[in-house]
């Protein structure tokens, strides 16, 4: 007998007649695990042992009179079916306010309605049975899934730089928040050399795991072409431009059907110069240098999507002093302002205003509160000072 279609009966045979017919006719079905109690505490026990798939009881036991109420909840949400004499009709009411679902009158004058009323209960049972199966495999599975989101963004974060950081005498520094636990906006900046640093935000294609794992092939690539180059077997890395081609190729390799919007800096403090190239990337850098504030230049088609796609890269001149800071598109969603424009005004505006860090930033842009963004938000400042 299946252990799902457990069945139990509560009844004392000698107040109820017909019970012992009503046992004959569930134990006639091979298909149903029967249980017979007419006690109702032992019942009880039973119950909390083992809830029922049904269960049919009597309800006006004077030993426990609250017994219908009791077990109904202890079985819930699987059906309880009062039985009730023929003459007890009028309290109808007041046993499915008491936790009856459904009502069964003995003795048994009609056994077809015996088994429509039990297979109708019965099929209920089963049903919710199985959502309750589902229900928790389902959050057993999401918790797996939480289980590894928390791994992936352990890696993730193991993967950023440090928060601040001084290269070269630049001031690097980044705040990243996830529109869902993993983020697909990335930063990331390293010494190359005594008088050559670089850096670089970007911005991967849809949100969640598959992006964040892009993440994870984006600071391979650029870490295997900048141990390239100190083994001298290539200087990619020296040209913002080519370090966009190589990623491009690599990430149209993969098949995954994933792209990325993206910003590469190359500082030389010696030339006093900043290298860029473009994969994209929207909206541009905002230039700062004495009373000046600007957005940098240049365009380019986003890295990934084409095997032709072209970079542009340029080439500006620092001052001993300046602030350069990136965002990832994420910001536009997120700002108050009535159009993109007014939006790019905004940010152009307070980043010429000058801030402490990027905390100050993101007050004076009033999206310090922001918790349930639409889309991740990445941003990443470069100063020098003297």
């Amino acid at each position: 007998m299946s252990s799902a279609r457990y069945c139990m009966l509560v009844a004392d045979s000698e107040s109820y007649p017909g019970v012992g017919s009503l046992i004959e006719q569930l134990g006639a079905d091979s298909t149903l695990q029967l249980e017979v109690f007419d006690d109702p505490s032992k019942a009880l026990e039973a119950i909390q042992k083992r809830p029922p798939l049904l269960l049919i009881a009597q309800p006006d036991w004077a030993t426990e009179p609250d017994f219908l109420s009791q077990a109904s909840q202890a079985i819930q949400p699987c059906p309880t079916i009062a039985l009730v004499k023929t003459s007890a009709t009028d309290d109808v009411m007041e046993l499915l306010a008491g936790g009856a679902s459904d009502l069964l009158a003995l003795p048994i004058t009609d056994r077809n309605t015996v088994d429509h009323i039990l297979s109708r209960n019965l099929e209920r049972a089963e049903l919710l049975n199985q959502s309750q199966y589902f229900r928790d495999e389902l959050e057993q599975s999401l918790a797996l899934l939480k289980e590894d989101q928390q791994a992936g963004r352990q890696v993730q974060l193991k993967m950023l730089p440090s928060n601040q950081i001084v290269i070269n005498d630049y001031h690097f520094e980044y705040r990243i928040k996830p529109s869902l636990f993993l983020s697909g906006d990335f930063v990331d900046y390293f010494r190359i050399s005594e008088s050559l640093s670089m850096f670089y935000l970007a911005d991967i294609s849809g949100h969640g795991a598959s992006s964040a794992f892009v993440t994870v092939l984006l600071k391979n690539m650029t870490n295997r072409l900048l141990r390239n180059y100190n083994r001298g077997s290539s200087f990619h890395i020296l040209s913002p431009t080519d370090v966009l081609a190589r990623v491009n190729k690599e990430l149209l390799d993969t098949g995954l059907g994933k792209h990325m919007t993206i910003f590469v800096g190359l500082l030389d403090r010696i030339e006093n110069t900043l290298q860029y190239g473009v994969g994209g990337h929207f909206p541009m850098p905002i230039l700062r240098q004495g009373d000046r504030a600007e957005y940098l230049g240049g365009c380019g088609m986003p890295v990934g999507l084409f095997d032709d796609a072209e970079f542009e890269g340029r080439i500006v001149e620092l001052e001993d002093e300046f602030s350069l800071t990136l965002f990832s598109d994420g910001v536009l969603e997120v700002l108050d302002q009535p159009d993109l424009k007014a939006k790019e005004k905004c940010l152009l505006d307070v980043a010429a205003q000058g801030y402490d860090d990027l905390d100050d930033l993101a007050r004076k842009l009033g999206i310090d509160h922001v918790d349930d963004a639409p889309d991740d938000i990445a941003a990443l400042s470069v100063t020098r000072r003297l």
